[in-house]
């Protein structure tokens, strides 16, 4: 049974309760027919709310004017109204069942992930709903932060999330993915706000390798994009010792603690320390985490390639980004991962194709600039086509 459908039985349900009885027969129908018309002075029939109610076959669905009125009935403004609460308490009594260790969490938020990156309305309601449950900070927070959507009012999650868990990997978990939001967005002043938020939060004995990996990865980006070089070599100093101690972890993990500093360090020109992370990258061995799925692993090993193309590029080592980049398939990035790596590979390809198909790439940048509102790549799109206008210029003159 599709999600509609499943929707349009607690609907039912919804009306029956209302109306007080079982609706079983025509008769019923007729005489809720004579109420709805009576309460909103408007015209529906028995025969459609037979339909409505399974009591004769139907080719087709309800249509919007027969869920809007029903839901009415019920007490919501429309059928979508209705569809946001039942899909929030449906949420509610998933996540809140932490008895049931059967339920499966992964899935479930995935599933919601990608219901909030097609509804406006259910990204902003939901997370207020959601935070308070374990299982909800763990799995659709922790494990599936929507990368796709930190340019949009998505960064309230992980404020929300804080409001319950405040454990220092907590902190800087949702400071860290704060900081990028505000570095895409290009917002200074957040970005202040947010690394000082991870600065000062200690890495203690029971943060994870990512949020580890995390701390140092933004606090290199804001040290590079500062311009300060003391800081950045402090950090760069401190992150390889750390990283020393994540080793054993990384082995298990579907990715690397080197992984996780790359994601941040790629948004600078370091091409030495990136290097390092790359050549000394920690391969995973074994895995401690039961409930991750293959398919992340098949995510993420997508994601390394896509930076490590990056990286090579900018060390002008295009035969290396050009293998990788060649290995690249976009549809194994999964939902929320998606718009934010596929940016990054196209930025790669501008540099590695001819005139014609470097219009088509501008063109899907442009389309997912729009999508995503990241002002970063919008000054670097700005920026590549100014330099290119000017070569043009140049060899127009030879």
């Amino acid at each position: 049974m599709n999600k509609e459908n499943t929707i349009v039985g607690q609907l039912q349900k919804n009306v029956v309760r209302h109306y007080g009885k079982q609706i079983n027969n025509a008769t019923d129908c007729i005489n809720l027919a004579s109420l709805l018309t009576e309460k909103f002075n408007t015209n529906i029939s028995a025969q459609t709310l037979r339909r409505f109610f399974g009591l004769i076959k139907s080719t087709s669905g309800s249509g919007h004017f027969t869920l809007d009125l029903l839901s009415k009935f019920c007490g919501y403004k429309d059928f979508k109204h209705f569809s946001h609460s039942y899909s929030n308490t449906e949420l509610e009594l998933f996540f809140g069942n932490i008895e049931n260790t059967n339920q499966n969490y992964w899935e479930k938020s995935e599933q919601l992930c990608k219901q909030i990156a097609n509804s406006p309305g259910l990204l902003v309601t939901t997370h207020r709903r959601l935070m308070s449950f374990p299982m909800a900070r763990k799995y659709f927070i922790e494990n599936h932060p929507l990368r796709d959507m930190l340019g949009t009012v998505y960064s309230q999650y992980f404020s929300a999330y804080l409001k319950f868990s405040t454990s220092n990997e907590a902190k800087i978990f949702a400071y860290g993915f704060l900081f990028k939001s505000a570095f895409l967005l290009q917002n200074k002043e957040l970005m202040e706000l947010y690394i000082k938020k991870v600065r000062d939060t200690e890495i203690t004995d029971d943060v994870y390798l990512i949020p580890a990996g995390l701390k140092y990865g933004v606090q290199l980006l804001y040290a590079d994009f500062t311009g300060n070089e003391y800081l950045f070599r402090k950090y760069f100093a401190e992150m390889k010792k750390v990283r020393l101690q994540y080793i054993e972890a990384s082995e298990k993990s579907v990715c690397s603690f080197e992984y996780t500093v790359l994601e941040s360090l790629i948004f600078t020109n370091r091409t030495k320390e990136m290097k390092f992370l790359i050549e000394n990258n920690t391969v995973q061995k074994d895995s401690d985490k039961d409930f991750i799925p293959a398919k992340r692993k098949k995510i993420h090993d997508e994601v390394w390639k896509i930076l490590c193309a990056t990286a090579y590029q900018k060390m002008d080592d295009q035969k290396n980004s050009d293998l990788y980049l060649s290995r690249v398939n976009l549809e194994n990035l999964g939902i929320g991962w998606e718009k934010y790596y596929s940016m990054m590979y196209y930025f790669v390809q501008l540099k590695s194709t001819d005139q014609h198909e470097r219009l088509n790439i501008i063109s899907k940048i442009k389309i997912l600039i729009d999508d995503t509102y990241f002002s970063y790549y919008e000054d670097l799109l700005s920026d590549y086509l100014n330099v290119s206008e000017k070569e043009l210029v140049l060899v127009s003159k030879k």
